[in-house]
């Protein structure tokens, strides 16, 4: 553990965690003993699903050695400029203090200052209360925006301190008919762990991004039931059967749920339309996503990204519509910034990347 920066001012402290281990275990089991709401993607948990990304920790104590914050780093390898490196922090400031997210920001641009061959340091913010500030920060320290961002910028937020009854009461009308219209069609939902569902719940998201022209990036259902299994506070995936046969191939429906300290986040979601089913499959699974959420102490829930309405028509919106039949709260929640320690460096890799891009689509459309 090595000190990187230190606030006269405030006198908080950040230190360096490199790689796995002890130390990264015990910084994260210190931040969670002082009640300091931490990420999934900031977890050493997490980052053992992406093994081809190395991963640094930044670990941030006040004028007293108390633990107050902490956020992972990603170093992935620039393809434009062999032997370089993009710093990536995801989900940066949620449920952190101001002054916290100052002083790991101030330790996050002296750390990409300082290590030699780093292109540029991607910050994406994530906050429901403190988005302005932090980005007030950003722009002291040298970032700038980057539009569009590669992360949603809006999303929906259900409260999940009223009661259960009090949250459902709170969904629209159509969608608790929906709701029970699936429980009393004795269709199920069920908690999915076993790698064995890997296959269907991949056929299932790919064939519901189909039908939205949606992409996403590759991933291991395998390694995230496994996970979900070892950690079932933090993940969890819901199947939705038509009856009483559970294998695989009958599953109609899922939602994955992720808990980033004090909230949930619908992460992902499929279903299937080759299925006759007697009532609409999406509701159930994702009114259990919530649940789930309240009983793990989440005080509120991320829908994961909403079109605004009154915008373009398009295949995400009808997602959109389906989000909002659980909240009608739009909050502008994320916005992406960066910055390019060595801007000359920084601007030949973005010409070799834009020149990459147009080739493969020129060889794409020859073929």
């Amino acid at each position: 553990m090595e000190l990187i920066h230190q606030c006269n001012k405030s006198g908080n402290q950040v230190m360096l965690i490199r790689g796995f281990g002890s130390e990264r275990d015990d910084a994260e089991a210190e931040l969670l003993r002082a009640g300091v709401p931490l990420a999934l993607s900031d977890r050493a948990i997490w980052a053992a699903l992406h093994p081809g990304l190395p991963s640094k920790f930044l670990l941030a104590r006040d004028a007293s050695g108390q633990a107050c914050g902490g956020v992972a780093i990603e170093e992935v390898k620039s393809r434009a400029l062999p032997g370089h490196l993009i710093f990536k922090v995801k989900r940066f400031g949620s449920g952190l203090p101001t002054p916290v997210c100052r002083v790991l920001l101030q330790a996050l641009a002296a750390l990409a200052r300082k290590v030699p061959r780093i292109l540029r340091l991607q910050v994406n913010v994530f906050s429901r209360d403190s988005r302005a500030d932090i980005e007030a920060i950003l722009k002291e320290l040298g970032f700038a925006e980057v539009r569009p961002p590669s992360s949603y910028r809006h999303t929906l937020v259900i409260d999940l301190n009223p009661t259960e009854d009090e949250i459902f009461a709170s969904l629209d009308a159509g969608c608790r008919n929906k709701i029970r219209k699936t429980i009393k069609k004795s269709l199920q939902s069920l908690v999915i762990d076993d790698p064995a569902y890997a296959d269907r719940l991949r056929e299932l998201q790919q064939e519901a991004l189909d039908r939205t022209d949606g992409q996403v990036h590759a991933v291991d259902w395998q390694d995230i039931l496994k996970m979900s299994k070892q950690h079932p506070h933090l993940s969890r995936v819901f199947g939705l059967f038509l009856g009483e046969d559970t294998a695989p191939e009958k599953m109609a429906a899922f939602t994955w749920v992720l808990m980033n300290g004090d909230h949930g986040e619908y992460r992902a979601a499929g279903s299937t339309r080759q299925i006759e089913a007697p009532a609409p499959l999406g509701y159930l699974p994702a009114w259990e996503t919530i649940r789930y959420a309240k009983t793990m102490g989440a005080v509120w829930f991320d829908m994961g990204g909403v079109t605004l309405e009154g915008a373009d028509e398009n295949a995400l919106e009808g997602i959109s519509r389906f989000k909002r039949a659980f909240s009608r709260n739009v909050v502008e929640i994320g916005s992406e910034w960066a910055m390019e320690p060595a801007p000359a460096k920084a601007r030949i890799a973005t010409v070799v990347s834009l020149g990459a891009s147009r080739l493969r689509n020129l060889i794409g459309k020859r073929r």
